[in-house]
C-alpha cells in the first residue's frame, strides 16, 4: 500500500480482514495515499460502505465493535470520539502512536472499486467527485491540493460531472464559491511541495474564471 505509514498499514489490514468489513472500502485521503495518487501525510483511515436504495440505510456499529475489540486485543487503547448508526470515529493509541479511524455509510460508488494490495479502495474518479462535494462544506488545504492533483489527471469537466452524478443539486456557482476560500488559506496550510503552491492557486483561479462566476458572489 503505497504511502501509508506502518501503523496505517497494520490497522488497514486488520480492518479489512474482519468479516464485518465485507461491504466496506477505503475512502478519502487515505485511499488516495494508498493508491499512490497523492503523496502527503494523513493521520487517519476512512472506511466507507454504500447505502443501498430501498434497503436499511446501513449500520457501521458491527464493524466498529469488531475492530475495537480486535485492536484492544493486540494492545491498542481505543476511544469512540463519535458514535452513530451511520458514522463512527475511533481514536487509537499504542506505544506513542495514534490513529483516527472513520467508518461511514455514504452514497454508492459510481465506479468499480480498485485495490491497494489486498485493500479495497474507492476509485480515484469517485474520490475526485467526493472531494468536490467535501469542498462545498469545508475547503481545507488538503482538499485543494488533492483536487488539484485529481483534476489535472482526469480533467476539470469530468470531475464536476462525476460530482453531479453523486449529487444532482451541485452547480458551478457553488463550486466557484468554494474555490474562493483558497484565498483565505496561508501557503503553509497547503500540503504540497512549496514550489507547487503558486501553481495550485493559479489553477483554481483559472478554474473559477472558467466557471464564469464572480469571486464576490
Amino acid at each position: 500500500m503505497n504511502g501509508l505509514t506502518g501503523i496505517q498499514r497494520e490497522v488497514a489490514l486488520l480492518l479489512f480482514s474482519l468479516p464485518e468489513s465485507q461491504d466496506f472500502a477505503l475512502a478519502g485521503g487515505s485511499a488516495l495515499v494508498a493508491l499512490g495518487v497523492i503523496d502527503r501525510p494523513t493521520r487517519d483511515l476512512d472506511a466507507f460502505a454504500a447505502a443501498q436504495a430501498g434497503e436499511h440505510v446501513g449500520d457501521v456499529g458491527p464493524l466498529a465493535a469488531a475492530l475495537r475489540a480486535e485492536m484492544e486485543r493486540i494492545g491498542w487503547n481505543i476511544e469512540a470520539a463519535r458514535q452513530h448508526q451511520t458514522f463512527t470515529r475511533l481514536i487509537g493509541q499504542k506505544d506513542r502512536e495514534s490513529i483516527e479511524i472513520d467508518l461511514a455509510i455514504d452514497s454508492p460508488p459510481a465506479f468499480p472499486l480498485e485495490r491497494a494490495g489486498t485493500i479495497p479502495c474507492l476509485a480515484p474518479q469517485d474520490l475526485a467527485a467526493r472531494k468536490v462535494l467535501a469542498m462545498l462544506d469545508r475547503s481545507e488545504g488538503r482538499d485543494f491540493t488533492d483536487l488539484w492533483t485529481l483534476s489535472r489527471q482526469h480533467g476539470k469537466a469530468d470531475v464536476i460531472s462525476w460530482a453531479r452524478q453523486l449529487d444532482t443539486g451541485v452547480d458551478e456557482e457553488q463550486i466557484a464559491r468554494a474555490f474562493v476560500r483558497l484565498e483565505r488559506l496561508h501557503d503553509d496550510e497547503l500540503p504540497c511541495d512549496e514550489a507547487d503552491r503558486l501553481s495550485v492557486r493559479q489553477w483554481f483561479q483559472r478554474w473559477r474564471s472558467e466557471l464564469d462566476v464572480s469571486p464576490t458572489h
